[in-house]
């Protein structure tokens, strides 16, 4: 890292369990930073993590990563080959991004450097300098231990490839994306696109299925798409504005996709397969309209309420173009440069490390 001049950590890890959206909205974070010449350093708990970070690195990308060779489970074991990344990397800020963190460990690495937390669950009062929350209208009076805060949508962390888009909406619905998120642990991508497959005229829609390597039904998949010209797979998109802004629709899981969906105004349908997700997809439906089915957990009937959703929105070209027009105003793409700026703020800062 350049000498002399103080750095940022992002802590973050992803695998089959904690799925992959906090690796790819930190990422974002990085390459936001980057654009203001701030040295990023990112350090994982085991080389799984690792390698899954650097696959999702674009051309051209190359930020360090450090395995602290550690159980992702119990951040406490962690902090002394943390401390030591900070000191000798000169760090002046650590951007952490997981859920299993506790006071104690928070309030340790704060003698190290100055922190921030990426919450979405509201675990409890975060011993931190700077909070970034990007649900739509987060409790502002929630978080009273930390001196700075990043609330709201504004604030959503996407890739540059996500700024200033503008919705499309065509006549017809003839493509429609399904994000099922970087595992799929339900395997709603396998079931949806049977039940969609027997539609009347489905023979005039084209699906396209995102399934990286992590995705439970990537196999199964494989097999429907085999000789299918109507079924096309996805695996490590590294143009994923491009990708979506083909589609006319998308039914996507409440996590980072259906935030890019509203960036690039695509019409959607949400669902949870995460407590993390609950709280986003109701603001998405109560304060952009975005139709919600439910949590594949527990909703009865949840396959087919999703199929009667998908037809219902492709069906109508007035509600797609409200829908996708309000998608847009809620998510702008420029999140993760706002969280860059204020980072950069925080790193620039008077605050004490204790």
């Amino acid at each position: 890292m350049e000498t002399g001049k103080k750095g940022i950590l992002i802590r973050a890890d992803g695998n089959q369990e904690i799925a992959t959206g906090h690796l790819m909205r930190c990422l974002s974070v990085a390459q936001a930073l980057k654009e203001r010449n701030l040295p990023v350093l990112f350090a994982v708990a085991d080389h799984n993590s690792g390698q899954l970070l650097r696959s999702f690195m674009a051309g051209g990308e190359n930020f360090p990563v450090i395995c602290l060779d550690t159980d992702y489970r119990n951040p406490a074991a962690e902090l002394d080959r943390l401390f030591t990344a900070v000191f000798e990397n000169n760090i002046g800020c650590v951007l952490i991004d997981s859920y299993f963190v506790t006071p104690p460990y928070l309030e340790g690495l704060h003698k190290a450097a100055k922190t921030a937390y990426i919450d979405d669950i509201y675990s409890f009062d975060y011993p931190v300098d700077l909070i970034i929350n990007y649900d739509a209208a987060p409790p502002a009076d929630f978080y009273r231990n930390c001196p700075y805060k990043l609330l709201g949508l504004s604030y959503t962390p996407l890739r540059k490839q996500f700024r200033g888009l503008h919705p499309e909406v065509r006549p017809q619905a003839k493509d429609i994306l399904i994000s099922t998120g970087g595992t799929d642990p339900c395997g709603v991508a396998e079931r949806l696109i049977n039940r969609l497959l027997c539609l009347p005229g489905e023979q005039e829609i084209c699906y396209h299925i995102l399934a990286g390597p992590m995705h439970s039904g990537r196999a199964a998949l494989n097999l429907l798409a085999d000789g299918n010209p109507a079924i096309r797979l996805y695996e490590k998109v590294s143009d994923m504005a491009a990708l979506i802004c083909r589609c006319d629709l998308a039914v996507s899981a409440a996590g980072t996709t259906l935030y890019e969906l509203c960036a690039a105004g695509v019409p959607a349908v949400s669902f949870t397969m995460a407590d993390n997700q609950l709280t986003g997809a109701r603001d998405m439906e109560r304060f952009a309209g975005i139709p919600y089915v439910g949590d594949v957990r527990t909703a009865t009937d949840f396959i087919e309420k999703l199929a009667e959703a998908i037809i219902s929105l492709s069906s109508s070209y007035d509600n797609r173009y409200f829908l996708a027009h309000s998608m847009h105003k809620m998510v702008d793409g420029n999140g993760s440069v706002r969280i860059a700026e204020g980072l950069e703020k925080l790193l620039c800062s008077e605050a004490s490390h204790v």
